[in-house]
């Protein structure tokens, strides 16, 4: 049997995963928990494996709560009609075509059958969202530790420079996500546009105006 994980899967959830996975390590290690001579001590293939199924793991477990903590980050947030009214402004003959008001899982499904290449760099773009997405989790969770040490470590001016910088990170994470998955979207109309005869698997006459 042949595992095979994808450059999705690694943006979504491995790289994530992999941040949520040093910061617990971090947190164990300052507690005492764990002793980082005694882990680094192993053999270096079983901590690859190792490293690589928990952040695996981690990054689905996290899944959930990313998706909640993008909810309650309103701003910079652009829904898929924003996409479709930006894609209409840049392309004005588009505006009365049935495949522009079609849901865009739909529009990706038809542009994998036509052209897998293209498909694949959409693919890319919506792995990119949600990586910095659910990495945006993490970062959070590390600003909270840096803010603790920042009251009770013992260097407290290196953990107010993390923290600013975790938070400033924070930001530009939810930020920059939200704004490739917009990228995603027009990606999609975009290549739809060229597809022969997409409109014609629609039914023109259900596709509200824009």
């Amino acid at each position: 049997m042949t595992l095979a994980v994808g450059i999705f899967d690694l943006f979504t959830y491995g790289i994530p995963g992999a941040l949520h996975l040093s910061l617990i390590i971090y947190v164990l290690a300052r507690l005492d928990i764990i002793d980082l001579a005694s882990l680094a001590s192993a053999p270096s293939a079983l901590q690859v494996v190792g490293a690589a199924v928990a952040s695996y793991l981690l990054g689905h477990l996290a899944y959930p709560l990313s998706a909640l903590l993008d909810k309650v980050a309103p701003r910079w947030n652009w829904s898929v009609d924003h996409a479709r009214l930006d894609f209409v402004a840049r392309v004005p003959e588009s505006r009365d075509r049935a495949f522009v008001h079609v849901d865009t899982s739909l529009l990706l499904a038809a542009v994998e059958l036509h052209d897998k290449e293209a498909a694949g760099e959409i693919t890319r773009l919506q792995g990119v969202a949600l990586m910095l997405r659910n990495s945006a989790l993490a970062l959070m969770f590390a600003c909270v530790v840096a803010v603790i040490e920042l009251a009770v470590g013992p260097d407290r001016g290196l953990a107010g420079i993390c923290a600013a910088l975790l938070l400033a990170n924070l930001t530009a994470a939810v930020r920059h996500g939200r704004r490739v998955r917009h990228w995603d979207r027009l990606k999609t109309l975009e290549i739809c546009f060229w597809i022969p005869d997409i409109d014609d698997k629609f039914d023109s006459s259900q596709a509200r105006s824009v």
